[in-house]
């Protein structure tokens, strides 16, 4: 009997031991601990500008290397191999990935939606007047693309019937040309591009703003339309570092909030978007930090509402909570 109990304990102690390996490890390196963190070159990537301060020493402890790409494509394939330890994505690619296995977690929502419908012309002035119209849409599969079809779904539209969803022209900085040109007549836009087109075509209006729309059909507020993720492999190695890194990102959300013209700048700097379009949209590109134990019913919500209507697009099934960290 003694043998037995002298066995379970040295086995609880090492639990115990494994456990608290990662934190023990963590407090004895005499290295910081590197984050390698990936933006968007876009509205996504604003809040984390930061981070980049001081050369990425987020204290003597965690330095954070920002690395900004253009599509998400490219961030998947590095998560996913290890490359990166924490990234801004759009809210339905985090659902993608883990979907298809790749091991990370929501660590938090970073921007809520910032879609409006913009006529270039005049030629319409509500939602009501868009039915019968071609109203021009950036890239298939894209947030704005996504929130499109769904509000089409929720109001008993067609898309070809009763509207026309028109994705001859894949790039939001295009469609923005043409709005200001009046080339086109009517758009699904982001913000930085929203404010553009209104900052140089007199005649341009938003005739629909996407996330009252959506309010009203979902009885929720807002949208997350981007996310903050951690590997499970950094949060599980470095819980410590983790914490840091958040806390930074939260107080990176807030100063660029609070000095837009200065963030400007420095979204430049690092190469995510050029000063003078990112700074007079930064008021309007609904830059939050929301923790995902906060964001999760929001969050779910509107994976429930994109599975109505499209369960590939998010990767075919709505996550569950291990999702969330």
């Amino acid at each position: 009997m003694k043998k037995v109990l002298v066995f379970i304990m040295l086995a609880l102690l090492v639990l115990s031991f494994a456990n608290a390996q990662p934190m023990y490890e963590e407090r004895l390196s005499n290295e910081p601990v590197k984050a390698n963190i990936a933006v968007m070159a876009g509205p996504t990537g604003f809040s984390s500008v930061a981070l980049s301060f001081n050369d990425g020493k987020i204290n003597d402890s965690v330095v954070a290397e920002i690395s900004v790409y253009p599509s998400p494509n490219e961030v998947i394939a590095r998560l996913a191999n290890g490359e990166l330890d924490f990234a801004c994505l759009p809210t339905n690619v985090a659902a993608n990935m883990y979907n298809k296995g790749v091991k990370v977690k929501i660590a938090a929502v970073v921007g809520n939606g910032m879609l409006s419908v913009i006529c270039s012309d005049g030629s319409v002035t509500d939602y009501t007047g868009l039915l019968g119209k071609t109203i021009n849409v950036p890239d298939v599969g894209s947030t704005p693309d996504q929130l499109s079809k769904l509000l089409l779904m929720k109001a008993g539209l067609e898309n070809g019937k009763d509207l026309v969803l028109d994705y001859s022209v894949a790039s939001p900085a295009q469609i923005s040309q043409m709005l200001i040109a009046g080339k086109i007549s009517l758009a699904v836009m982001p913000q930085p591009f929203v404010s553009m087109v209104l900052a140089k075509n007199p005649k341009a209006k938003i005739v629909a703003d996407i996330q009252d729309l959506y309010a009203q059909v979902s009885g929720m507020e807002n949208y997350p339309m981007s996310v903050f993720v951690v590997t499970d492999k950094f949060a599980q190695n470095h819980p410590v570092a983790t914490q840091s890194v958040l806390e930074a990102y939260k107080a990176s959300v807030a100063w660029v909030n609070a000095n837009p013209a200065e963030a400007g700048q420095a979204i430049e700097k690092i190469g995510i978007m050029k000063a003078a379009l990112a700074a007079p949209a930064i008021p309007y590109c609904n830059l939050v930090y929301v923790p995902a134990k906060e964001a999760k019913a929001q969050v779910q919500a509107f994976f429930a509402s994109l599975y109505a209507f499209s369960p590939a697009s998010i990767g075919g099934s709505i996550p569950s909570d291990a999702l969330y960290l």
